[in-house]
């Protein structure tokens, strides 16, 4: 079993280096065949290092390509890894890129550690607390931290690969608490961990915790509610070892244990000075200029109408809204910051909570033992940790409260705002664009931004064709682009795209890359893609 194991994994290696040769040339786009369901590749850009494929290849094989930034393929090399592990996902700190493989609700996890430039990997086992639901996975230097929770109680483990040691980080935040974000700083060299203590108004807190590549905490922002709002979730930037700065959403307090789970009013800016609190500012989306521009006229117009009922009155609108927050871009000493508006949609049924029987209707239910949340990426819900309130379907009600009828079928986008805001958290502009409604089966960061000169360049995908908005003027100007997705041959047709993705490369340049089903005189063959994509200036 052993020898044909390892046949069929070196045939699939030479079935993709093939394919991948001949495409080469071109420069623009590579094609893996896609032959059986036991095929799935993930794409891994490097920035200007270029770009990582992993395939996953039945229960036990994958391969790694590295190709440059001409999508020419630099090195191939492949291996195994225990029986029934599925990719969960990867960080890459600029030097090393590890790979996180596990089994749902395992004690077990294997790590994968690519050496970019010589095309060689280690690989690490280890083992850890029992039935752990994995939330986030970042590596810094030679350490790993895996979060997620154990009996409903957050946890991080922490690894040290030198010494192929691996603890449980002692847990400081008091109270129920989930693990929001985890973000690497490789800047500062440190992880940023948020975390939502408490459940109700009175004891709610965000905390956010840094942590060195020891494991050992460095620092520590606690963030009450005043009397009316709540910092809801938190973006850090650490401009040098004293002063921080964190930008999130605030919302009204009240909604903390609310069925339908926190929600935002605007975007609040807080600066500390050695971990004390010297700015503050609270920005309510009702006083932007162009938060509803996603609105229709009338939308919009019965809207504002209702903003200056409670102007009159000395009030202002109540908001519900949920957006994901990016992170700080800086700009000279000023900060970027990009938010997409969500919404989670359900549909209902009479076939019980997961559609019929032998179907799961709408996209999935991670509970079934059907489905692997770890098959196309870690989470049930996506990038976003799905044990925090504010980025679960269920809020805080938990999981089917509406009973076997409702079932969560995608998270919608609605809209996103860019606001420009000054080194003392000022707004100095806004500017928001139409998301049309765009659905995904799991909570990812859809928008992809960089900086071109004065330009805030935001691009995102539908279906094969590339949306890019180009943000000028101190937001008052706006171009739009549209680029499809196109194979190298003007005959192929592209009868079906599934799982398209897209994400900033370096430059101008993006990767999109997805699967598709094309059709030409030839036949028809069906690929995992990845297009280069220039956005012109």
């Amino acid at each position: 079993m052993r020898v044909l194991s390892s046949i069929k994994l070196l045939l699939s290696g030479i079935l993709i280096l093939a394919l991948f040769q001949l495409n080469a040339q071109v420069g623009q786009r590579i094609e893996f065949p896609v032959g059986g369901k036991d095929l799935e590749s993930f794409t891994i850009p490097i920035g200007n290092q270029g770009v990582i494929i992993l395939n996953q290849l039945g229960k036990q094989e994958f391969s790694i390509q590295k190709f440059s930034t001409n999508l020419q393929q630099v090195w191939y090399t492949s291996g195994t890894i225990d029986n029934g592990l599925d990719y969960v996902n990867h960080s890459f700190d600029g030097k090393s890129l590890n790979l996180l493989f596990s089994r749902f609700k395992s004690n077990s996890y294997q790590v994968i550690r690519v050496n970019i430039v010589k095309g060689t990997f280690e690989k690490f086992q280890i083992y850890s607390v029992d039935r752990m639901e994995i939330s986030n996975f970042k590596a810094l230097n030679e350490s790993l931290f895996i979060a997620g929770i154990v009996n409903n109680q957050p946890v991080i483990l922490f690894t040290n690969l030198k010494e192929r040691k691996t603890r449980i980080l002692p847990s400081v935040v008091k109270g129920q608490a989930e693990i929001q974000s985890m973000d690497l700083d490789s800047i500062q060299q440190q992880i940023n961990v948020t975390y939502s203590v408490g459940n109700r108004a009175k004891n709610y807190q965000l905390v956010i915790k840094s942590f060195d590549e020891d494991g050992v905490q460095i620092g520590q922002i606690v963030m009450d509610p005043n009397e009316e709002f709540a910092m809801m979730n938190a973006k850090s930037t650490q401009l040098n070892d004293s002063l921080q700065v964190i930008v999130g959403t605030y919302g009204h307090k009240t909604t903390i244990g609310s069925s339908k789970g926190p929600s935002s009013q605007g975007i609040y800016f807080n600066s500390y000075l050695d971990g004390e609190l010297i700015q503050s500012k609270f920005h309510s989306f009702t006083k932007f200029s162009n938060f509803f521009n996603f609105l229709t006229p009338k939308q919009k117009e019965k809207q504002e109408k209702k903003i200056k009922n409670k102007e009159s009155k000395g009030e202002d609108l109540r908001l519900d809204y949920r957006l994901l927050i990016h992170e700080i871009i800086k700009k000279g000493d000023h900060y970027i910051v990009v938010a997409e508006a969500f919404y989670p949609d359900y549909k209902y049924n009479n076939f019980g909570p997961y559609g019929s029987m032998m179907g799961l209707g709408g996209f999935y239910s991670p509970w079934t033992m059907m489905y692997n949340p770890y098959r196309w990426g870690y989470g049930y819900y996506g990038l976003y940790s799905p044990y925090s309130s504010y980025y679960s379907p269920w809020g805080y009600r938990g999981f089917n409260s509406y009973g076997s009828q409702q079932q969560f079928d995608g998270w919608v986008y609605t809209h996103a705002v860019i606001v420009e805001l000054d080194e003392k958290g000022d707004l100095l502009w806004d500017h928001c664009i139409a998301m049309k409604d765009l659905k995904e089966p799991k909570l990812i960061q859809k928008i992809k931004t960089s900086l071109q000169g004065d330009e805030i360049v935001l691009s995102f995908n539908i279906d094969n064709q590339i949306i890019t908005k180009k943000i000028g003027n101190q937001g008052r100007s706006e171009t739009e682009s549209i680029q499809n997705i196109s194979t190298d041959n003007d005959a192929d047709k592209i009868r079906r795209s599934s799982k398209s993705e897209l994400n900033y490369w370096f430059g101008p340049y993006y990767l999109a890359n997805g699967y598709q089903t094309i059709s030409n005189e030839e036949g028809r063959r069906s690929v995992y893609y990845l297009n280069k994509i220039e956005i012109q200036k």
